[in-house]
């Protein structure tokens, strides 16, 4: 004999989709990361020294890091049944200050002003996604 109740249903949820701290921490990450290239690839005066290129080198490394957390960022926040506008601005980071980062000749400005817009958005896509109820 089973104690178990012949009628009882067990739902069983993936353990990604309930989740809101891992993917925050992955959005936070995402946003310090490009932070951080936007400050490593900021230019206000070139100079073609080797000190310069290796901070512009490094910069464009950590924005593809950015990006990719940010992709991977937006497609955990659609797994999780977010809003379409909380993956959207989760995405923005990726889709535009990583995309005028890598299209872009070296002294431009256009991946800081991209960032003045994606990264209050994707704050905003983390409040939203933290706040808004899922649909699980």
């Amino acid at each position: 004999m089973s104690s178990q109740n012949g009628n009882e249903r067990y739902v069983v949820r993936p353990w990604w989709r309930g989740r809101s701290l891992p993917w925050a921490a992955l959005v936070v990450g995402a946003i310090i990361v490009t932070a951080i290239a936007l400050e490593r690839t900021t230019l206000f005066a070139y100079a073609p020294t080797p000190e310069f290129l290796e901070r512009l080198r490094v910069g464009r490394l950590a924005m593809l890091a950015g990006a990719a957390m940010s992709l991977a960022a937006a497609v955990w926040s659609q797994v999780r049944a977010n809003p379409l506008w909380v993956t959207v601005c989760v995405a923005s980071p990726a889709l535009l200050v990583g995309i005028a980062i890598m299209i872009m000749t070296v002294p431009s400005l256009a991946p800081l002003i991209a960032g003045l817009i994606a990264l209050p958005a994707a704050l905003a896509g983390l409040i939203g996604g933290l706040l808004a109820p899922t649909r699980v």
